[in-house]
């Protein structure tokens, strides 16, 4: 094999590995101290701190991405804890925010962390749950929980009878 012919299947090879580690998972984990830091450990083991006032941290499945609720909206009415309008999706080293009124009560990945969804409304009655592309935090699709059976939810709706985390 000649000279120029090695040194083009070397460069391949650096160039395939090189892809195959960029696809490797970014974060290991994600966490709330007890002081209400949201925290990620990358794959190399580094911790750092990502945001403050937060609750409920949660690692994608596919590790690329780390979102938790900002706990910084006042209680609802009979409640005693502090709520959250807003979810903050950590990726590629950036951190972004979904917000939705009066309160995100819950949010979920979905199709191994490539989506994330929200459901948001009121304490005690039906709301919205809408789902988002987790790299652009476009919209993708959303419904009223009053206006749609749990049997005919999406797929990717928590509140769905078919809904199976991946």
């Amino acid at each position: 094999m000649s000279r120029i012919r090695k040194l083009a299947v070397l460069g391949a090879c650096a160039a395939l590995a090189l892809g195959v580690q960029a696809q490797a998972a970014a974060l290991k984990s994600a966490y709330v101290d007890d002081g209400g830091n949201v925290h990620v450990v990358t794959a190399a083991g580094k911790d750092v701190r990502i945001g403050a006032h937060a609750g409920n941290a949660k690692l994608s499945p596919d590790g690329d991405s780390a979102a938790w609720m900002v706990m910084a909206a006042a209680p609802a009415q009979g409640e005693t804890e502090a709520g959250s309008s807003e979810v903050r999706l950590y990726r590629d080293g950036k951190s972004r925010a979904i917000k939705c009124e009066p309160f995100i009560r819950d949010f979920w990945f979905w199709k191994k962390g490539s989506r994330i969804a929200i459901d948001c409304g009121g304490s005690h009655f039906a709301g919205h749950e809408i789902l988002y592309d987790a790299k652009s935090l476009k919209k993708l699709e959303s419904f009223d929980q009053a206006d749609v059976p749990v049997e005919k939810r999406p797929d990717w709706s928590s509140s769905s009878d078919r809904y199976t985390e991946d």
